[in-house]
């Protein structure tokens, strides 16, 4: 073999080792990193967002997080600090507890997450003897606040859908003692 073959082959195995390395990196980001999202927690005596601020906020430019494992801690913290329950949730696709008890999994699903500046969406889908679909919209603007409800409509998977249903007046707000009792 001559020296010129070697350099090659040595040449192709670094580049293909580089683009492996920016292939995991790449994916390691994608689906682990929680994006920034750097906010004080809201109070556990939060007031209630008005219509008009829910709708203001709704129809912000939002990235959105469909894994656990990328939700940023602060959203997590604003959830537990409302519901007096740890933040247990699986992904989209995976198994979860419903009517029929499954234990060590979560009966929570997460739907989205969506975070806009200082404001934050969550969705995520609640089995029991009732599979329901819930909404948190966090702002930590100014004084800060939170509205919270359960779905009308089981079929909101985005935003946009979330939007409608808030303006159709489809859905209810939270009642903590049945949304978090018997978790």
């Amino acid at each position: 073999m001559s020296v010129t073959t070697s350099r090659k082959r040595s040449a192709i195995g670094s580049a293909a080792a580089l683009i492996l390395l920016v292939g995991l990196v790449f994916s390691y980001r994608a689906y682990y990193l929680a994006p920034p999202f750097k906010v004080a927690p809201l109070p556990k005596n939060a007031r209630t967002l008005t219509s008009a601020e829910v709708d203001e906020i709704l129809s912000a430019n939002f990235q959105v997080i469909r894994r656990v494992q990328q939700i940023p801690p602060e959203v997590k913290a604003d959830y537990t600090t409302l519901s007096n329950e740890p933040f247990t949730m699986v992904n989209p696709g995976q198994k979860r507890s419903t009517d029929g008890i499954i234990p060590g999994v979560p009966n929570k699903k997460l739907v989205l997450v969506g975070l806009a500046g200082e404001r934050a969406v969550l969705i995520f889908k609640r089995g029991g003897l009732e599979d329901t679909t819930n909404a948190a919209v966090f702002s930590h603007r100014g004084n800060g606040g939170v509205w919270t409800a359960r779905l009308r409509d089981n079929s909101v998977q985005d935003i946009p859908t979330l939007r409608d249903a808030v303006h159709s007046h489809r859905f209810e707000p939270w009642d903590a003692n049945f949304l978090f009792a018997n978790p």
